[in-house]
């Protein structure tokens, strides 16, 4: 994306490449309501896919998982009524959780490097490759071991260095700060 960005608008390219066609004349209005109504989608259904995992787990741990029969002294005998108001309460929490975290933290696209510096590498590559290792070490050949190691180490130095990039004042790092409008 970012590629096409300064395909499009060059070095005037903002973080957000649809404030560029936003703020640039020629577009159809079409356009311009298009973006904003995906633009709002975006997060309706963003939410739940990224606070499904946390939710899901805190069902686990709080034993109001319906494939799962609770163990809980303290959530035997709850009905199905109340269990499901407990599990709404979790939802909503995280949820506001959420939302707290994006208030105190509005610099989106630090939290979107951070995101793909540290948790892509370390849940794409990193951990896939530590448990393909710990399961079938014995099995695998010395070469394949060596070439899975060698990504470990990569993914997890350039993992390092991402988040390190982002943390980084952008004045040192040549980043060009575009003023908003």
């Amino acid at each position: 994306m970012a590629v096409v960005g300064l395909l499009m608008f060059g070095n005037s390219v903002r973080d957000e490449i649809t404030s560029n066609i936003f703020l640039t004349q020629g577009y159809p209005q079409g356009i311009s309501i298009a973006l904003v109504i995906f633009i709002a989608i975006i997060p309706v259904t963003k939410v739940p896919l990224n606070t499904r995992p946390i939710i899901s787990s805190a069902d686990k741990l709080l034993g109001l998982d319906t494939r799962h029969v609770s163990s809980s002294p303290g959530l035997v005998g709850l009905s199905v009524y109340s269990r499901g108001l407990l599990r709404g309460a979790i939802r909503i929490g995280i949820t506001i959780i959420t939302l707290i975290i994006a208030i105190f933290v509005p610099s989106f696209d630090t939290v979107m490097s951070l995101m793909g510096s540290v948790l892509c590498f370390s849940i794409c590559i990193i951990l896939p490759l530590a448990f393909y290792l710990r399961i079938f070490g014995t099995e695998i050949s010395l070469k394949e071991k060596v070439l899975a190691w060698f990504m470990i180490v990569v993914s997890t130095g350039l993992g390092i260095v991402g988040t390190v990039w982002v943390c980084l004042p952008g004045g040192m790092t040549g980043a060009v700060m575009h003023r908003k409008d």
